[in-house]
């Protein structure tokens, strides 16, 4: 399987939708929206940059959407969640070909927990579960 570096463009627009600052992403998909010439095979195909903005000639312009890496989404995620007088830590660790991200208590009881077999895809489960509730 083919190592994913950050989330895809619909998982970010997802994040937004929940309300989400991604103002903080350390990379960028981009296109060009509106290229100098009619026939520019370029348009509308998304690449990644490491640049927020770029600088434009004519009229050529870029459309661009904050994408997370999996530092980013560990960024966001709370270490700990206090429910009541309840302290549930989270922990990330690999199990039998996935991933699992859990938030437990000291007596072992887990509030949630998510698993899948690419790391950034079940921290992006765990951080949108995080937003939503």
């Amino acid at each position: 399987m083919k190592s994913k570096q950050v989330l895809s463009i619909e998982q970010m627009k997802h994040l937004q939708e929940l309300g989400l600052d991604t103002s903080d992403a350390s990379m960028y998909w981009k296109r060009v929206s509106h290229g100098s010439r009619i026939d520019d095979k370029s348009k509308g195909k998304w690449f990644l940059s490491l640049q927020k903005e770029f600088q434009t000639c004519g009229f050529m312009s870029y459309e661009t959407l904050p994408a997370y890496t999996l530092q980013d989404i560990l960024d966001k995620l709370p270490t700990l969640i206090i429910i009541s007088s309840d302290f549930y830590k989270i922990c990330i660790e690999p199990s039998c070909g996935y991933w699992d991200i859990y938030y437990y208590k000291s007596d072992a009881t887990e509030l949630i927990s998510k698993k899948s077999e690419n790391i950034i895809d079940v921290a992006y489960d765990m951080l949108c579960w995080c937003i939503e509730n």
